[in-house]
């Protein structure tokens, strides 16, 4: 049985399904631009599968370009897809410069990634997109809205105001702790930077989409822990003890704050969301004057062991 794509992903799987009604064609040639298991999973082994007829997948990580290229080679996969994983670097100009143009980008959660293997390169990397692009090739751009501001709905408790600035507290704390163990961040950039980029770039902007994100303790905790993974890292022994009780208290906080996991009525908060941003090359001209469709989708990403997890970032 292929695995249940999440959300967005069945999002991007709707919009191709609209151009296969009109083109009866395939996908064609996929580039994953910012590749993983979830993304290669769904490409290779879900739903869309069948319509693909070649993936490259992109990233900054040999050990992981080899475990992918064995864990998803076309015997492991249900259609045989070819797959070829690449590691490499966008910022260079000669990186897979030999290849043939693709019909379909998928570019997930790539902007963010970006700081740390290619810092101050975030606003090229569209326009480094759009040359592997084919005329009428589509591009679709995954990002998480950066959690620099309140974001809880209109009308939101004075609680949830508070529990939303305890998953502000967790965020910084984890980045502080990668940050003192000497790593760099990611770095999200919020939906209108992302669709600007995409138009600067020659594209034409076609679909945006954007998803709830609901936040449950597990999910939060395991931000913290991402934080103590790096602890041992720190070149002071004196701070790394200081944050190993820091890190300490805020879980304690965040239980009384949101219940123990084994609570079954235990408490979620709706808080900032993920987006997708569909883009088109066109033919002839690079114009900017586009009709775009926001869809505002009211079903949340359940970010707590219900659906997919997806590490929360703060810029």
């Amino acid at each position: 049985m292929p695995p249940k794509a999440d959300s967005l992903f069945r999002w991007i799987e709707d919009r191709e399904c609209e151009i296969l009604k009109n083109t009866s064609s395939s996908w064609g040639r996929v580039l994953d631009a910012g590749t993983g298991r979830h993304s290669l999973s769904w490409l290779l082994k879900g739903d869309a599968s069948s319509f693909i007829e070649e993936v490259v997948a992109v990233t900054g990580e040999e050990p992981l370009a080899n475990e992918l290229s064995i864990d998803f080679s076309p015997s492991n996969t249900p259609h045989a897809t070819p797959l070829k994983v690449m590691t490499g670097n966008w910022q260079n100009e000669k990186f897979l410069a030999l290849e043939k143009p693709f019909d379909v980008i998928i570019a997930d959660y790539l902007i963010g990634a970006i700081e740390g293997f290619a810092p101050y390169y975030q606003d090229q990397i569209c326009g480094r997109l759009e040359q592997m692009l084919a005329p009428n090739g589509r591009m679709y751009l995954v990002g998480l809205q950066p959690l620099i501001d309140p974001q809880t709905s209109l009308g939101s408790s004075d609680a949830d105001a508070d529990a939303s600035k305890m998953i502000q507290h967790v965020a910084r704390t984890r980045n502080a702790c990668l940050l003192l163990a000497g790593r760099r961040c990611y770095r999200e950039y919020p939906m209108e930077w992302a669709q600007r980029q995409l138009v600067q770039s020659g594209l034409s902007v076609t679909n945006t989409v954007r998803y709830a994100n609901v936040y449950g303790l597990s999910a939060i905790i395991r931000q913290l822990e991402v934080g103590r993974r790096h602890v041992p890292m720190f070149q002071d022994a004196d701070l790394a003890a200081c944050m190993q009780k820091a890190l300490d208290r805020i879980e304690k906080l965040l239980k009384d704050e949101f219940g123990s996991s084994s609570d079954a009525k235990q408490r979620k908060i709706s808080f900032g969301f993920d987006y997708v941003i569909a883009a088109h090359k066109k033919v002839t001209s690079k114009c900017c004057d586009v009709n775009v469709r926001e869809d505002f989708d009211t079903a949340p990403q359940f970010l707590d062991g219900g659906l997919w997890c997806l590490p929360f970032r703060l810029s």
